[in-house]
C-alpha cells in the first residue's frame, strides 16, 4: 500500500499538483507565457490519456509488473529530461521541457492503471474502499509537500530543476524496488481484456450517460485550469511567501480530507448519495469564485473548497457509473467517461492560459467558477436521469 500511495502521490500529486507551484519560476527561466505554462500542462494530460488507454494491450503484452516497471523508468526519464532543460537562449528549453512532460505523462497513465490493479488484487475485496481511501488520499500528501517548499521552488532559479530530479528518483524507486513479489503473484490473476458484453460509447449519448460525463467533462476542464495556475495566480498579486504556502498546504490538507470523507457520504441512502455530485461541484464553483477576491484569508477559503470538490469528484461519478450499468460493463463503462474528463484536461490549461494572456490571469479563477457551475447545473439534471438498480457490490475503487 506504501509503493502504491508513493506512485499515485509522484504521478497525480507532483506531477499535476506541484507544477502549478512551480509554474511562476518556469515562466520567468524560460521565458514562457500563460498559453506556454498551460500548454506544457496539456501535454503531460495527453500523454496521460494516450498511456491510460494503451495500458490494457500493454499489460497484455508485458504482464502487469513488467509494464509498471517500464512505465516507471520512462517517467523517470521524462522527469529527468526536464530538470535538464536548457534556457531559452539555447532555444531548445520549452522544447525539450514540453517531451520531458510528454515521456512523464505517457509512464504516468500506464503506472497509475498498474498500480491500481496491483494494489488492489493484493488485498481481500471487502479492504479496498478503505485502501482507496489510503492510496488516493497520497495525492493531497503531495501537494502539502509542495506547499511546505513553495519558497524555494518559487523564488530560486534551481528550485523546479530539483523538484523533476526528486521526481525522477521516485520514479526510478518505483520502477526497481516495487512491487513486491506477493503483490506481482496477485496482479498476475487479474484481467484487463475487455468484457464480452461490452460497452457501446454511443451509449454515452443518451441522457442516462450524457449529464454525467458532461458533469465530468467539465470537471476535468475546471480543477486543471485552476490548479495549474493558482501559483501564478499568488505570484502575480505579490502574495508573500507565507500566504503561498500556507494556500497550498490548504489545498492538499482539504484533498486528503474529500478523498476519505466521500467514502461515507456514498453510504448515505439512495436520494441523499444522488446530491452527492451536485454538492461536490458548488463547492468547487465557490471555492473558484472566492479565489477571485485578492484577501489572503479568501485565497485559502477558495483552496479549501476547491480540494474537497476535486478529491471527491471521481469518487463519486465512479460509484454512479457502476450503478447504471453491469459489472461486466463497467470498467468499459468508466474507461470512456475517463477519457471524455482527460480531454477536458487537456483543453482547461490552453483556455485557462489563453484567457489569461488576453485578460490576465484573473481570469482564469472565473474560467474555472464557469466550468464548475456548469458542472453542477449537468450534475443535477443527472439527479433525474433514471439509473438502474445495481447489484450490492463493494465500494468501487476510482481512477483518475
Amino acid at each position: 500500500m506504501l509503493w502504491a500511495a508513493l506512485g499515485i502521490g509522484l504521478h497525480v500529486g507532483i506531477a499535476r499538483f506541484t507544477y502549478g507551484v512551480m509554474l511562476p519560476a518556469l515562466k520567468r527561466d524560460l521565458g514562457l507565457d500563460y498559453f506556454g505554462g498551460g500548454a506544457l500542462n496539456a501535454v503531460h494530460l495527453l500523454g496521460y490519456l494516450a498511456g491510460t488507454l494503451a495500458a490494457p494491450r500493454l499489460a497484455a503484452r508485458l504482464g502487469m509488473a513488467p509494464m509498471s516497471a517500464a512505465a516507471h523508468a520512462l517517467a523517470a526519464a521524462g522527469a529527468l529530461a526536464c530538470a535538464l532543460a536548457p534556457t531559452p537562449a539555447e532555444a531548445l528549453g520549452p522544447a525539450m521541457l514540453a517531451l520531458g512532460r510528454l515521456a512523464t505523462g505517457l509512464g504516468a497513465g500506464a503506472g497509475v492503471v498498474a498500480i491500481l490493479v496491483i494494489a488492489f488484487g493484493a488485498v481481500p475485496a471487502a479492504a479496498r474502499p478503505s485502501v482507496s481511501a489510503l492510496v488516493w488520499s497520497s495525492m493531497g500528501v503531495a501537494v502539502v509537500l509542495s506547499g511546505v517548499a513553495a519558497g524555494p521552488l518559487v523564488a530560486t532559479a534551481a528550485g523546479w530543476r530539483v523538484a523533476f530530479v526528486v521526481a525522477a528518483a521516485l520514479a526510478l524507486l518505483l520502477a526497481i524496488g516495487f512491487p513486491p513479489r506477493r503483490a506481482r503473484a496477485a496482479a498476475a490473476h487479474e484481467a484487463l481484456a475487455p468484457s464480452s458484453q461490452g460497452f457501446a460509447l454511443r451509449e454515452l449519448l443518451r441522457p442516462r450517460w450524457s449529464y454525467l460525463v458532461g458533469a465530468y467533462f467539465m470537471f476535468g476542464a475546471a480543477y486543471i485550469a485552476y490548479s495549474t495556475f493558482a501559483g501564478t495566480r499568488l505570484e502575480a498579486l505579490g502574495a508573500p511567501r507565507a500566504v503561498v504556502s500556507a494556500t497550498w498546504i490548504a489545498f492538499g490538507v482539504a484533498m486528503m480530507a474529500g478523498s476519505v470523507a466521500t467514502f461515507a457520504l456514498l453510504r448515505f441512502e439512495q436520494g441523499r448519495r444522488k446530491l452527492a455530485l451536485v454538492a461536490a461541484s458548488l463547492a468547487a464553483a465557490l471555492g473558484a469564485a472566492v479565489s477571485w477576491s485578492e484577501a489572503p484569508a479568501a485565497m485559502l477559503a477558495g483552496a479549501l473548497l476547491v480540494g474537497v470538490g476535486l478529491a471527491a469528484t471521481p469518487t463519486i461519478v465512479s460509484a454512479y457509473a457502476r450503478e447504471r450499468c453491469s459489472g461486466e460493463q463497467y470498467a468499459q463503462a468508466f474507461s470512456f467517461a475517463t477519457a471524455v474528463m482527460g480531454v477536458g484536461q487537456l483543453l482547461g490549461p490552453l483556455a485557462a492560459g489563453a484567457l489569461a494572456d488576453r485578460f490576465g490571469v484573473a481570469a482564469v479563477v472565473l474560467f474555472a467558477f464557469a466550468a464548475y457551475a456548469l458542472a453542477s447545473l449537468l450534475a443535477a439534471l443527472d439527479r433525474h436521469a433514471e439509473a438502474r438498480p445495481a447489484a450490492p457490490a463493494a465500494a468501487p475503487s476510482r481512477t483518475s
